[in-house]
């Protein structure tokens, strides 16, 4: 049984989730000005894959990482050094004189593997689950947890939300590139390398609070 509401929560909610800057939005933006379309939706592809699972823990409410602070600790630290990688590679492509093509295909088709790693590596979007869980706005279009085909349709909008957000942002970004010049270019790959590096700062600071925590 199809039901609308649910499901349009579900798109609604997967592409304000998918919005804020963060590093993958930061990785689809720079692969697809440097390499092209296919490279960039390929990083929102894999991270719909790790949206998809924090969403499940947090709307089923599981308590596995809930109650294990030292799991948390462990992902959220592997996800500062995938950061960390990410700044560097950054960092290293600004400052090199390469002279990019609308022609160049895809030149490694990793991004798939690396939206996975980036949206797993981040155990703190279970908090969001969590609170919208709570919150009362999934219950208001019926989906609760006595209404499981309701809870079905909803994350089949999420997971369309995400695809969706991240179709059109690699599409705009693939466009633009033809406006962009190689040294403008350049300029975005270190301006993400500073992005990226912050947002690993961040996450340290986070994980240092939750450290003390435990």
């Amino acid at each position: 049984m199809f039901l609308l509401l649910p499901f349009l929560l579900g798109i609604a909610v997967g592409v304000l989730y998918c919005a804020p800057v963060g590093p993958v939005n930061l990785e689809i933006v720079r692969r697809g000005l440097t390499v092209g379309f296919l490279a960039a939706f390929l990083v929102a592809l894999g991270a719909v894959i790790g949206d998809s699972f924090w969403a499940a823990v947090g709307i089923l409410g599981s308590g596995l990482l809930m109650g294990s602070l030292l799991l948390r600790v462990v992902i959220g630290f592997i996800g500062v050094l995938i950061l960390l990688f990410l700044s560097w590679s950054a960092y290293r492509a600004g400052a090199q004189n390469t002279d990019y093509h609308l022609t160049d295909p895809p030149r490694k088709r990793t991004g798939f593997v690396l939206g996975v790693a980036l949206s797993m590596a981040n155990p703190f979007a279970v908090f969001f689950w969590l609170w919208l869980a709570a919150s009362g706005a999934m219950a208001s279009v019926g989906v609760d947890i006595s209404h499981h085909v309701a809870r079905v349709w909803f994350f089949i909008g999420l997971v369309a939300g995400a695809v969706i957000y991240g179709l059109i942002l690699s599409a705009i970004v693939a466009w633009s590139r033809r406006f962009i010049s190689p040294r403008t270019m350049r300029r975005i790959n270190v301006g993400a390398a500073i992005g990226l590096l912050a947002l690993a700062a961040v996450m340290t600071f986070r994980l240092l609070r939750l450290i003390r925590t435990m």
